[in-house]
């Protein structure tokens, strides 16, 4: 009996532990074009996004082929910032429809899942893509609904209760230790074939190619391989 009582403990740990890695799903998730037109998941901008880049943005989540990088190329003031935005919004909206991020992956409860958004001055970063992409979280309903990030936080956006943070920076290094799962690489191109190229300009793109690598080759292995 006292045996029999044992066994039954262990069983119902052994259970409760593969409980621990199951994620499940917490809320439907919205389609890519009704998610788009909807100022409730998108906040604001849902009502200035071009219709050139709304269809882009649904061809892409759309695709039957999954389509793991992004590249947008373009003028200034044609919306690219905003659109890489809109694009990492949507996919941070996709995961929080689930209980136990990290399980989604085979990753243990506490990893930490991040999103990294790239620009070569930290500075910048915060002014521009991040700052924007900050904004967008903030005034956006389904996120002041269902996912709360921690408001205490400016220098990261951060949500506790999945483990689950965007940071800005501008190495590789400010991801060490963590899960990548996606990342933002804005103003690449800094210089116009146009112009002359110097060697500040040259190590400029040696570095925006040294973080498009690595982070390229820590998500495959991680997420991908």
């Amino acid at each position: 009996m006292q045996q029999n009582s044992l066994e039954t403990l262990v069983n119902t740990l052994i259970d409760m532990k593969d409980e621990e890695k199951k994620s499940a799903r917490l809320r439907d998730i919205v389609p890519i074009e009704e998610w788009i037109e909807s100022e409730y998941y998108v906040g604001p901008d849902a009502l200035s996004i071009y219709p050139y880049w709304k269809q882009h943005i649904i061809n892409i989540f759309n695709n039957p082929v999954k389509i793991n990088e992004v590249i947008l190329t373009g003028g200034l003031g044609t919306g690219k910032t905003t659109i890489a935005n809109i694009i990492l919004l949507r996919r941070i909206y996709e995961l929080s429809c689930y209980s136990n991020i990290p399980a989604l992956f085979n990753l243990m409860a506490s990893s930490k899942i991040m999103m990294a958004y790239f620009n070569l001055n930290l500075g910048q970063a915060l002014l521009t893509g991040y700052g924007q992409l900050k904004e967008m979280i903030d005034n956006c309903p389904y996120f002041q609904d269902h996912f709360t990030r921690n408001q205490k936080k400016d220098s990261e956006i951060v949500w506790p209760q999945s483990n689950m943070m965007v940071r800005f920076a501008s190495g590789t290094q400010h991801t060490i230790g963590t899960n990548l799962i996606g990342s933002v690489l804005d103003e690449a191109n800094f210089y116009s074939k146009t112009e002359k190229i110097t060697a500040e300009a040259l190590q400029v793109q040696d570095k925006a190619k040294q973080i498009y690598t690595e982070t390229r080759n820590r998500r495959k292995i991680t997420f991908y391989g």
